[in-house]
């Protein structure tokens, strides 16, 4: 029999091992089905989500395609989440159902008001924690609230049986599993895509560390000279955010200064997934509106993206305002070609017309292989294609039950908060990889004139090449001698005269997972313990129960906030706020991996050594690992965030 979990408001929850498993507060009996999936599922798919109406509807299922299956499933599901209701008496309340272990199958539940989420792990492909499944149907909930708005909430209020699908279309759909994708491992048929634009994909571990990856390594005073640039060019009473990016890898972003007005990381997670998984924005402007949950779930913004050099770098402008008229699409579209032509890139029109040719050209040369290889009366024959050593002013970051506790929201920018320390006192080892950067050369201007390439272009390329990226990561992961790492360094917003604001820019950096863990459910593994060594950091165990503890903590926190899900998103929120400073925690498993989660002041870190190492080794390996780190943060992260005051 099952054991649901629930959360409990007058009985404590008993203490657990610090590890995974079930818990029980209350015990329901039920009956589950095997998961009904496609007659041919993927080889190493993920988790199972559905999202379903408070009448039991399907409305989005990530795995299968027989509707009338899953419809007795869904029924099922929110008929097992009625059934605990049910018990909410005077004597025992129960409150809603969290989770469901039987055996290796694992059930994690998101309920809101309208929608319940829920999340089926089957074991298969690698463990999954309940906290990894929780963050996963947060985010799935944020990007239908990303493309609907909240006032999905008061449509199932008013008309409980509406169906949702005839809003969401095949576009949200397609978005939902792009964002799901994110947290699995790369498929392997797919092969290893080492493209400029995607090499050192972080994808999962952007989620775990509630980061953002950062193009690297960049010359600090060429990133900076960029983020003024877009400062000078598109700062105007209806501009609030403007980004520059790669994929789904920031370059730089200018915010508003008051902190309140800051995009959350979950919120540029969004965005990021969203613009640099569209095909059609290498050759075309987009124009539209987006709705950015935590910023603000009741209503939309409006996002402007151009591809600003297609050709090479994918470099991508996307400028956010508040206005949706015709005449602020013209002021975005003027600012785009303003900063395109100050990086000494050519204009849209003629990248389109290059583009244009050389797809003609590839057209051409291919039909012309074909006709001298391909027998065309052949009716099979279809053309289809610190330690002290990394601690500083301890005393200005409390423990993460001090930031929940703290009232009042956002000061003024600035207010009360003393400039972050500079790494002016560290030594910087910026040479070791900017070097590469070419010179000016007589051989060289006749080509960077023709190809109209600036420093800050050229920069790019060079740092976006394979070698380059594959250098830098063997070189930090030699350093401690791990076979693969993942680093979270916070770092405050900058408002006018240089000061700090209180908001923070959340970056992580790390190689992507790769030998010896070439399968999913090996990738899945390392995931599942950097997860749990996360929570133990935070909240000293990473047990069910203390996680939902933690969570109701912040759901409580969070309910005053207007205009916003984070009350419906509580793992969000716990993953953003920073550790506890000073915390060490590691995990032996199988006498073959020694697993490392370490933190300080403004950093996290979590890395896998050879059970060879000893954990007090392994722990000053990744101690030396976080001071070269913070030292080359100028060139590895957006070490200034500028805002429209800066």
């Amino acid at each position: 029999m099952p054991a649901a979990a629930s959360k409990s408001k007058k009985t404590g929850r008993k203490a657990a091992r610090d590890g995974r498993g079930s818990f029980s507060n209350s015990k329901a009996s039920s009956t589950h089905s095997q998961e009904t999936t496609d007659s041919t599922p993927p080889k190493d798919r993920g988790p199972n989500v559905i999202i379903l109406s408070s009448a039991g509807k399907p409305i989005f299922v990530r795995h299968g395609s027989d509707e009338d299956e899953w419809s007795s499933a869904c029924g099922l599901l929110q008929g097992l989440r009625a059934n605990v209701l049910s018990f909410d008496d005077a004597d025992s309340s129960l409150g809603e159902i969290q989770s469901i272990q039987a055996g290796n199958m694992l059930i994690v539940f998101l309920n809101t008001k309208a929608l319940t989420l829920v999340a089926i792990s089957d074991g298969e492909n690698g463990s999954q924690n309940e906290g990894w499944l929780r963050l996963q149907l947060e985010y799935t909930y944020a990007q239908v609230i990303f493309t609907l708005t909240d006032q999905i909430q008061s449509i199932f209020e008013q008309s409980p049986s509406y169906d949702l699908r005839t809003m969401m279309g095949p576009n949200v759909d397609a978005s939902l599993r792009n964002l799901l994708d994110q947290f699995d491992p790369p498929d392997s048929d797919e092969g290893t895509d080492i493209s400029a634009s995607s090499y050192n994909s972080q994808g999962a571990s952007t989620f775990l560390t509630a980061g953002i990856e950062c193009v690297f390594p960049l010359n600090p005073e060429l990133r900076e000279s960029t983020s003024r640039l877009l400062i000078d060019t598109c700062r105007g009473d209806d501009t609030l955010f403007a980004l520059l990016v790669i994929g789904t890898r920031l370059v730089t972003i200018v915010q508003p200064s008051n902190p309140s007005s800051q995009l959350h990381t979950s919120d540029l997670h969004l965005i990021m997934t969203f613009v640099g998984r569209q095909p059609g924005l290498l050759t075309n402007e987009l124009w539209f509106p987006v709705c950015l949950p935590r910023f603000d779930s009741s209503g939309f913004l409006y996002a402007y993206t151009s591809c600003l050099d297609p050709v090479h770098t994918g470099l991508s402008i996307v400028l956010i305002s508040g206005n949706n008229s015709t005449e602020q699409f013209k002021v975005f579209h003027s600012a785009a070609d303003t900063v395109r032509s100050n990086l000494g890139l050519p204009p849209l029109s003629t990248v389109r017309s290059s583009l244009s040719a050389s797809t003609s050209s590839y057209a051409s040369s291919t039909r012309d292989d074909r006709r001298t290889t391909t027998n065309w009366s052949d009716p099979l024959h279809d053309d289809t294609d610190t330690d002290s050593d990394y601690d500083d002013d301890s005393e200005r970051r409390g423990s993460i039950l001090s930031r929940i506790s703290a009232s009042g929201n956002g000061a003024s920018a600035g207010r009360g908060i003393a400039p972050r320390p500079t790494l002016g006192d560290r030594q910087l080892s910026m040479t070791n990889y900017l070097t590469h950067i070419p010179r000016p050369n007589s051989k060289s201007v006749e080509e960077k004139e023709k190809a109209q390439d600036g420093p800050f272009v050229t920069a790019l390329k060079i740092a976006l090449l394979p070698k380059q990226q594959e250098d830098i990561l063997n070189q930090y992961l030699d350093l401690a001698s791990a076979v693969h790492f993942c680093f979270r360094c916070d770092i405050y917003v900058q408002g006018s005269s240089g000061t700090s604001t209180e908001g923070m820019l959340t970056q992580c950096f790390g190689p992507p997972l790769s030998f010896p863990f070439t399968d999913a459910q090996s990738q899945r593994k390392v995931w599942d313990i950097y997860q749990r060594l996360s929570l133990r950091l935070r909240l000293g165990s990473s047990s069910v129960e203390t996680c939902y503890d933690a969570l109701d903590m912040f759901q409580g926190h969070d309910s005053s906030m207007s205009g916003s899900i984070s009350n419906d998103c509580p793992m969000q929120s716990l993953l953003e706020s920073p550790p506890n400073v000073h915390g060490v925690t590691y995990l032996q498993e199988d006498n073959e991996w020694l697993y490392v989660g370490l933190n300080g002041k403004f950093f996290e870190l979590y890395a896998t050594l050879p059970a060879t190492v000893k954990p007090r080794e392994g722990t000053a390996y990744c101690a030396r690992l976080v001071r070269k780190l913070m030292g080359d943060e100028r060139i590895l992260f957006l070490s200034n965030p500028l805002t429209w005051n800066s």
